[in-house]
């Protein structure tokens, strides 16, 4: 079983060996950079091009939900952000590709920012961890097809009351795959148009998924995070995934919250025919057993003369099933909203 462990100084120490495990707190020093990306040295301009990073954040309110990303992949960035009405089942998305001084992707959560400024569209994730907080501002401009969008949302990491998910897996036994995640209150305000949602802290919940991986050309991953609150007003939510890491029994990232309480949990299966058809998920530990019935998608594919391929599913929809912790009690899960993810690339 894995352990909490009190996070290091550093992600990777001065001789270049790195902290692989499950800590506490993200790191202040995430220096991914001066870890192995091969058995022999190569320069450190290769291990940036290499290295795949973002940040990504769900926003799920009573009414709607809204997902956004800045993505840096070295060779281009990219940027969605997308408002799906629950109660009308209706969907818009804005989205934009950029490179160069456009976008930037926080070095550590402590006191950075990501940004992507695109024409007519600009996103902002400012990080304020030593604060406890997180602030995204939107403002994005109206096209033919999609309104505009204007906003501020302060998501509530509050270390003190939360556990998030650190985790590092190695990839190779040098190569480090490193994300953070966790599901928090959000609070703020946002227009669509005219229309403003107003989100409440006690209502209104952010999924966090920030990466930092030196990913292999071909890569592969199946995800699942959602969360909302119990009949007794306990936030619960989940995060899961299996991909290229063969160990995926100790070294996963998969985990449930209840009430800011983390347990980490053991390797996960997904079955499922296709996206949009219902999906199965249980971890080998028999403590998550999940039904996902998928309400909508997001769908993108890329290919740049068959070098760079990237075939990416989102559906978002309601998951139902129940959780054992560690006590033996089973807490049912009825039909929270969330994520599933089925992505292969080649980049």
């Amino acid at each position: 079983m894995r352990n909490l462990q009190k996070t290091p100084a550093r992600m990777v120490e001065e001789d270049g060996s790195v902290n692989f495990g499950t800590f506490r707190t993200p790191f202040k020093n995430a220096n991914i950079l001066d870890a192995p990306l091969y058995s022999f040295p190569v320069p450190r301009f290769w291990k940036n091009f290499r290295l795949k990073e973002w940040q990504h954040f769900g926003i799920i309110t009573p009414t709607h939900y809204f997902g956004m990303v800045i993505f840096e992949t070295k060779f281009t960035g990219a940027s969605f952000f997308y408002a799906y009405d629950r109660l009308k089942n209706t969907r818009f998305e804005h989205a934009r590709q950029e490179s160069g001084k456009s976008l930037h992707v926080a070095l550590q959560l402590y006191d950075d920012a990501c940004r992507f400024d695109a024409k007519g569209y600009h996103l902002r994730f400012e990080n304020k961890l030593n604060q406890g907080f997180h602030r995204l501002l939107i403002d994005i401009g109206r096209d033919a097809d999609c309104p505009a969008v204007k906003g501020e949302i302060i998501i509530h990491e509050d270390l003190g009351a939360i556990e998030p998910l650190i985790q590092i897996s190695p990839i190779t036994p040098y190569r480090p795959f490193y994300t953070h995640k966790v599901a928090a209150p959000a609070s703020g305000s946002i227009l669509l148009g005219s229309q403003e949602i107003v989100l409440q802290r006690d209502t209104c919940i952010a999924l966090i998924d920030e990466q930092k991986t030196y990913y292999p050309y071909f890569s592969f991953w199946k995800w699942g995070m959602a969360a909302g609150y119990n009949d007794d007003g306990k936030l619960l939510a989940f995060n899961l995934c299996q991909n290229m890491i063969a160990d995926d029994a100790d070294f996963n990232e998969n985990c449930f919250w209840m009430d800011g309480k983390i347990s980490c949990l053991k390797a996960v299966r997904f079955d499922f025919d296709e996206v949009m058809k219902p999906w199965k998920m249980r971890t080998t530990d028999g403590k998550l057993d999940l039904f996902f019935r998928p309400l909508g998608v997001r769908a993108d594919k890329i290919n740049i003369a068959g070098i760079i391929r990237s075939d990416f599913q989102q559906p978002f929809g309601l998951y139902s099933g129940s959780f054992k912790d560690d006590c033996g009690v089973i807490n049912p899960i009825a039909d929270i909203f969330g994520l599933a993810e089925h992505h292969i690339t080649r980049y």
